[in-house]
């Protein structure tokens, strides 16, 4: 029996073996024991904190709707300049220490979506619902009009105390109305199934065919939710059905001036992994000139592989000059520092001059780190 066929009586298995400590219930030991990894939720459980001035929801139920015949459905009445301005807030039971893996299993579909596609945006991300609210494994998901299983893994990179950790689903990126239905989180294991294909999307998206087999992959390319920063910039996720691959969203970012230096207005990829002094980098971008976003066409992205606390040493300074059309633009640089694991980032900056620019998927690449498929 495939282990997701549990979910849906998860509420209602009769186990006659005494509770025991690790879960609050004998069913959910029972489903514990039937996973992978171990259960930080109980996925019985949809009374979540849901959040946003452009947002109701309500319960729905039905016999149509995976696992627990039980959702929440959530309309955004207009989209959002971020994608986390409403959405809803699923409780982890347990607390998170940083380096463990954390991967959640959900069901979700779109009713409607005002978006070019017809299908819904959900932005995920693993977060302590505390203020400075931290989180990692940011993922945008494009959400079917029929019933699926989507799953998203990542590395926790900081710790969260028991009692306030969440799976944030960020709802903000379209006007839209999205149901999701029972949902299911497990620390120690990178995957709730071994099942594959377009019902599940991780934070391992897959490597374009041009970049497959150059090295290691050492970003999450479907993580969009990045921090900008300047003056005199504005930004937005913004679905582009044709960047090549399986994007789907870019990072639209307009500056109204140059800035003084180009690296005052900005964006920051998160790198998962450490770099070595002297490996290898290969950076990959999916990126274009936005539509107006000036008269011939053209616009100029800086980029820098650099630590993310001061006095952030780097390396790898470029300047990529864009045009109108979707290109993936190839950079390979070697690393004169060397980065943790967590600390390191690929800087992106838009303070050339004004200008708008869409970006796509990212790519950070250690080609001094050959996976077992890796073929040079």
């Amino acid at each position: 029996m495939h282990k997701f066929a549990l979910w849906a009586v998860a509420a209602v298995v009769s186990v006659s073996a005494p509770v025991l400590a690790d879960q609050p219930t004998a069913e959910l030991q029972a489903l514990d024991d039937a996973l992978p990894g171990t259960l930080i939720n109980d996925p019985t459980r949809l009374d979540w904190q849901i959040f946003g001035a452009d947002q109701t929801s309500k319960p729905v139920k039905g016999e149509s709707i995976p696992g627990g015949k039980a959702a929440t459905q959530i309309t955004i009445a207009k989209a959002g300049a971020t994608l986390f301005e409403a959405g809803a807030n699923a409780p982890i039971t347990a607390g998170i220490k940083s380096g463990t893996d954390v991967v959640v299993a959900f069901y979700a579909r779109t009713v409607s979506a005002e978006t070019s596609d017809g299908r819904g945006r959900i932005g995920l991300r693993f977060n302590q619902n505390v203020p400075p609210y931290s989180g990692f494994g940011d993922t945008t998901i494009l959400i079917e009009k029929d019933w699926k299983l989507y799953q998203v893994a990542a590395k926790a990179n900081i710790s969260i105390p028991r009692g306030q950790a969440v799976v944030g689903f960020q709802l903000s990126g379209a006007k839209q109305v999205i149901e999701i239905g029972q949902t299911i989180v497990a620390s120690g294991t990178t995957s709730l199934t071994t099942k594959s294909g377009k019902t599940e999307q991780s934070a391992t998206t897959d490597i374009l065919p041009q970049l497959q087999g150059k090295g290691k992959l050492i970003s999450n390319p479907a993580n969009k939710d990045w921090a900008v920063y300047g003056p005199g910039a504005t930004h937005q996720t913004v679905p582009s059905p044709n960047i090549p691959g399986t994007g789907g969203t870019a990072l639209l970012v307009r500056t109204a001036a140059a800035a003084a230096n180009a690296f005052e207005i900005g964006a920051i990829v998160p790198i998962t992994d450490s770099i070595a002094e002297g490996d290898v980098i290969l950076i990959g971008i999916l990126a274009r000139t936005a539509p107006g976003g000036s008269p011939d066409g053209t616009s100029k992205l800086g980029i820098r592989v650099q630590a993310n606390d001061p006095p952030y040493p780097g390396f790898g300074e470029n300047v990529l000059t864009l045009g109108p059309t979707w290109r993936l633009l190839q950079v390979k640089t070697q690393a004169k520092t060397a980065i943790d694991a967590g600390k390191g980032v690929l800087a992106l900056h838009f303070g050339a001059a004004a200008q708008a620019i869409e970006v796509g998927q990212v790519f950070v690449i250690n080609t001094s780190q050959l996976t077992p498929s890796s073929n040079q």
